[in-house]
């Protein structure tokens, strides 16, 4: 424990330096040197917001509630993002209106009412004593905490709050209340306080590393802690205390005292942004650690009280001289607040309560030449002193609760009551001070009967039963449920009351008794405060006022010096001389006022300048046509406005606020043919509107005339703006658009455009076909393309059937020793990799045929071989599965084109191998008629009937488990079909669940003709027909080389083999007959030009062949016209020899 005397010493001291500070801060300003300093001390100073409530009961929050205390660092955070131009409005309202308070603010938005800006100090009176008694709550117990010490409850002089209350009002009275104008900045206190700032930001951090290194030396990982602590979701009011906490920047006496008072320049605001909001950012952050070691080391079970942890949490380890700092930064954040909340309210209650009446009452007898500035300065203090000493007295008597928060939040909801009158002056022209005095009234009784009432109660002083039943019983009027809306925390049901039935009071009555003409004249300056508005020329008025009368009255409120100096440095800025006996103009009045109104508040000032100036026999017109400079800007020329109306292309009508015509043009009347003399001012605008109804004008003749009517004069009494178009009935379209006027009042503007409506029409239905006919190609072009590459692309998947055919023969063939099963192999070997080559044939087929460029091939030929043929290729697959493939098949001639069809009776076989998992697969044919069917039974699961029309869908696959460790791509039946359709084949499936499928395709069958089967008896050639043969083969592939070696070797063809053109030109002089040549060589030519190159160096006639996969008919007809024959890859052996057989033959029958 620390002893209470030493606590007493170094708060002390620690006031001691906060009154140095400030002195020299007064002293030696510290911005006209330094203008980089200002925006730094005006956020620092800002963080005044963070009081001990944030300091210590923010802790105690984030321990009862988890994530419940955010929302008091939130709500300012999603201002500074979002909202920062309220501030910025505020500042820029208070510079040129020299506003001193929230108070005096509301009080010159609307029409300088006295009775609003009482209103407003009464409220924040009310509201923020419970909030003073916060912080010496917090100093209490903090005493408490570290010294052992709990005064008695009847313990009054001893107790020390009672002394931290005196000391905090002493500053506040010695720095806060030297000047009368309170618009004068206060250099030192801002400096004092943003050294406060500092002090508690650096002691919160101080005990949040504390406990994060505690944690870790007791093996207790933050993160851990921490998802301990906020585990569990945000407790109910959590909204509304970010709304409390977002309005409270704006809206508690002292924010809008250091934010908009203290603003020394509105760029500040911009740069607080960031600080500012970084500032509450790392405090919150603070606050985790400390909880989490808090809750570790004392439970939460309350036997340690959660606010102190603080404290507790250094002072529980031995860390005395941390305890002492944590001590001092919580003292920082109480002294901070009770000094600006202080200051702020005392300036409120001296200009907006008691000056008031003292004006009148000296006005009305006649002492007005009593100082007023000693008076001023003494009511301040005063209060001061009362503040001090009321919020004491509340800590002391009332409150029982030991939570921190309540007090806060408290205060926060009756603040929150200016928030709709501020906003609608700031954003809405149609709020009136009326509506604002009963909005605000309506919100304050809440406020006090839902919130500060059950409070009261729960401290003893009323009794607790009526919030349980209500008063009288009646249960819908329960404070904490009222209208029976229950199910809410007490915090959320009052806000949510006071503030909605506040706004809701404040806008119904401003739009029945709409802004007066002193609000209106006064409006522009609030609503839009970035205008640069031009300064008017002195005009002449009657009075007969001298500069020294209105010096004389300044002096009597501010003190002789201070007056003097500020109409000399009018003077200087207005660039005249300073003639006390020269009759004032309407600017040395203007600045009078509100030289008045920074030591006096608006509404004061305003009634001191009007009795004045009506003592020098000026009548009340004149006084407000004197103050008011809006009034010389809203004048304008009726003349020229009337010249005006006359030559627009529209029809106008105004009418005044009893719905009486006041001003029309004559286009108005020769639209809707108004006979001569039926205009007149004062007509009621019924009138023309029966008329029109009388002669269908105003839409269904139908409709009772009478409705008609008065619809649409409701309508504009109402002042709700509109825009319509109405087609009369000779087809003529006019456009209404109607508006309120400020005053009352309604002003319609009629515009002819049926032209433009005929325009509008045609363009929309050229517009309307254009779209459709161009979604129509776009969606035909985009199916088409689609359906093109899914096509190509599907086509590619089925060559790997016969590669993987090939694969098993060349295993076999790898652990077989026997030639003649050898040979065998190499056979089935040489037949797939012929299916796989057709098939890639087919696939460039038909991309040509999509195209356009190619037409299928017609031909005669056995349909019974080609299915022997398939079944001989997928035979190894079949067997590797354990199935059984058979064939069926008799000599059947038909026509078609032999590799398309072979391509969809591969996709049958393939897909029948894909899906059975046992038994047979067959293939087999039958006469239909003039047709053969082709089929393939298989005896695999089956298809369900609803997935026998899907099946033939792109990308469609009925869903089955693989054993073969595969997955169609769901294109090979939809490849099938559309084959099929190319050929004009028909196809047909047929099912039976659990017993199996077959496909088929039907093909037209021919007559046997005698050639049919000749290729198969054909003799083949003998292998010494190429013997002596040489060839010449040039390819920059060295594996191609080799293949061609071996093969044409096999043919008894003496070989010579070239990998670059440069090499082949040497070669080309031992004479060969031929030269079979790549197209792409990859060399300083090209295939063309090399066989051009050698046939050139040959010293013999030579023939040639280009090897390429390019099959394009310009590179053949390019081939062609040199003299070559073009061979496409994958070249077919037969091919091959056929050319060289041609070649050779022809060589040996040349004549030697």
């Amino acid at each position: 424990m620390i002893s209470k005397w030493t606590l007493l010493l170094v708060s002390m001291a620690y006031a001691a330096i906060l009154f140095t500070v400030a002195w020299w801060g007064d002293r030696k300003p510290q911005y006209p040197n330094r203008p980089w300093l200002r925006p730094i001390i005006y956020s620092l100073a800002l963080a005044v917001y963070c009081s001990s409530w944030t300091f210590y009961g923010a802790v105690g929050s984030a321990v009862r509630h988890g994530w419940g205390y955010l929302p008091i660092y939130l709500g300012p955070l999603l201002l500074l993002l979002f909202g920062w131009r309220i501030i910025e409005r505020l500042a820029l309202i208070a510079r040129s209106q020299n506003t001193v308070s929230i108070a005096d603010f509301m009080s010159a938005r609307y029409g300088r009412s006295r009775r609003l800006a009482a209103l407003v100090t009464l409220t924040a009176l009310i509201g923020l004593v419970p909030y003073l008694a916060l912080q010496y709550k917090a100093v209490a117990m903090s005493l408490a905490v570290l010294t052992g010490y709990v005064p008695k409850p009847d313990e009054f002089f001893g107790d020390p709050a009672l002394l931290v209350a005196i000391l905090m009002a002493a500053f506040a009275i010695l720095f806060g209340t030297r000047h009368v104008d309170a618009t004068e900045h206060h250099h030192g206190m801002m400096l004092a306080i943003a050294l406060e700032s500092l002090i508690k930001l650096g002691a919160l951090i101080a005990v949040a590393v504390f406990a994060y290194l505690w944690l870790g030396q007791h093996e207790l990982p933050l993160a851990e802690s921490t998802r301990i602590l906020l585990e569990n979701a945000p407790p109910q009011g959590f909204i509304a205390q970010t709304l409390l906490a977002f309005l409270a920047i704006f809206c508690l006496p002292r924010q809008f005292h250091v934010a908009v008072v203290e603003c020394g320049d509105v760029g500040d605001v911009r740069h607080a942004r960031w600080m500012f909001g970084g500032y509450l950012l790392l405090i919150s952050l603070m606050v985790v650690p400390i909880a989490a070691a808090g809750v570790a080391l004392f439970g939460s079970d309350g036997t340690v009280p959660s606010d102190t942890f603080v404290l507790a949490l250094p002072l529980a380890n031995g860390n005395t001289a941390l305890a002492l700092a944590a001590y001092i930064g919580g003292f920082s954040a109480a002294t901070g607040m009770v000094i600006m909340g202080s200051i702020a309210l005392a300036t409120m209650v001296s200009n907006d309560l008691v000056m008031p009446v003292l004006l009148r009452r000296d006005l009305d007898e006649d002492g007005a030449k009593a100082a007023a500035a000693p008076r001023v300065l003494w009511i301040r203090r005063l209060t001061i002193g009362l503040l001090a000493l009321g919020a004491y007295s509340y800590h002391h008597n009332i409150s029982a609760d030991s939570n921190l928060a309540a007090y806060g939040l408290v205060a926060f909801g009756a603040v929150a009551q200016f928030a709709p009158g501020m906003l609608g002056g700031l954003y809405w022209r149609g709020a009136s001070r009326r509506g604002v005095e009963r909005g605000l009234l309506v919100g304050f009784v809440l406020w006090v009967y839902t919130l500060l009432l059950p409070a009261l109660s729960q401290s003893g002083w009323l009794g607790p039963q009526w919030i349980v039943t209500g008063p009288f019983d009646i249960a819908w009027l329960r404070p904490q449920a009222l209208f029976n809306l229950t199910g809410w925390d007490p915090l959320t049901h009052g806000v949510f009351w006071s503030l909605l039935l506040n706004g809701a009071t404040m806008m119904i009555t401003s739009a029945r008794w709409r802004p007066g003409v002193d609000e209106r004249l006064r409006i522009a300056q609030f609503l839009d405060p970035y205008a640069q508005r031009r300064t008017l020329a002195p005009s002449d008025w009657p009075g007969n006022v001298r500069v020294a009368d209105l010096m004389s009255l300044a002096e009597r409120v501010l003190g002789e010096r201070h007056a003097q100096r500020a109409f000399a440095e009018e003077a200087a800025e207005l660039m005249r001389e300073l003639k006390p006996e020269a009759q004032a103009d309407r600017l040395w009045v203007q600045f009078t006022e509100r030289l008045l109104a920074a030591a006096i508040g608006a509404a004061s000032a305003r009634l001191v300048l009007t009795s004045v100036l009506r003592g020098q026999g000026m009548d009340l017109g004149e006084v407000v046509a004197v103050l008011d400079e809006t009034g010389q800007e809203l004048r304008f020329n009726r003349e020229i406005l009337s010249t005006t109306l006359e030559n627009i292309s529209s029809g106008v009508s105004v009418v005044d606020p009893d719905m009486r015509l006041v001003a029309w043009n004559r286009r108005y009347q020769q639209m809707f043919g108004y006979p001569e003399g039926m205009l007149y001012v004062g007509r009621p605008v019924a009138d023309l509107y029966r008329y029109n109804a009388e002669r269908g004008e105003l839409g269904n003749s139908s409709d009772d005339i009478g409705e008609q009517v008065n619809k649409r004069i409701e309508y504009m009494r109402a002042g709700s703006p509109h825009v319509f178009e109405r087609v009369r009935s000779d087809g003529q379209v006019i456009e209404m658009r109607g508006q309120p006027l400020p005053g009352g009042g309604y002003v319609t503007s009629y515009n002819d455009v049926t032209d433009f409506k005929h325009a509008e029409q045609a363009l929309r239905e050229a517009n309307e076909t254009l779209e459709q006919r161009v979604t129509e190609r776009s969606r035909e072009a985009e199916m088409a393309q689609q359906s093109k590459t899914r096509f190509l692309a599907a086509i590619s998947h089925d060559v790997l059937q016969p590669l993987n055919a090939a694969r098993l023969f060349t295993s076999a063939l790898r652990f077989t020793d026997s030639f003649d099963e050898q040979r065998h192999l190499a056979e089935r070997v040489d037949a797939s990799l012929r299916a796989a080559e057709e098939l890639l044939d087919g696939l460039l087929d038909v991309s040509r045929l999509d195209a356009g460029k190619l037409e299928a091939q017609l031909t005669d030929f056995d349909a019974g071989e080609l299915l022997r043929d398939i079944a001989s290729q997928y035979a190894p697959v079949a067997k590797g599965r354990g199935l059984d493939l058979r064939v069926h098949a008799r000599s059947a001639p038909v026509r078609s084109d032999r590799r398309l069809l072979r391509r969809v009776l591969q996709n049958f076989i393939a897909n029948a191998l894909r899906y059975t998992r046992k038994g047979r697969i067959v293939l087999g044919l039958r006469g239909r008629g003039n047709e053969v069917e082709l089929q393939v039974w298989d005896t695999g699961p089956g298809i369900p009937p609803n997935h026998m029309q899907q099946i033939f869908d792109e990308f469609h696959r009925y869903q089955q488990a693989f054993d073969w460790g595969e997955q169609g791509l769901g294109l090979g039946l939809s490849i099938c079909q559309r084959i099929s359709r190319l050929l004009g084949h028909r196809l047909d499936a047929r099912s039976t669940v659990d017993l199996g499928s077959m496909f088929s395709i039907s093909v037209p069958r021919v007559q046997v003709a005698t050639d049919l089967y000749q290729h198969r008896n054909r003799p083949t050639p003998q292998a010494d027909s190429l013997a002596g043969l040489r060839v010449l083969c040039v390819d920059n592939d060295q594996e191609i080389l080799d293949g061609m070696r071996m093969l044409l070797t096999r043919w008894k063809v003496d070989v010579i083999t070239a990998s670059t053109v440069d090499e082949a030109l040497e070669k080309v002089q031992q004479g060969p007959p031929i030269m079979l040549v790549d197209y792409h060589l990859h060399d300083r030519m090209e295939g063309l030009d090399a066989l051009d190159a050698l046939r050139a160096a040959s010293p013999r006639p030579i023939a040639g062949a280009l090897l390429t996969a390019d099959g394009r008919d310009e590179l053949k007809r390019m081939a062609r016209e040199r003299g070559y024959r073009l061979l496409t890859k994958p070249v077919k052996p037969a091919s091959l020899r056929a050319f060289l057989a041609a070649h050779h033959t022809r060589t040996r029958e040349e004549p030697k």
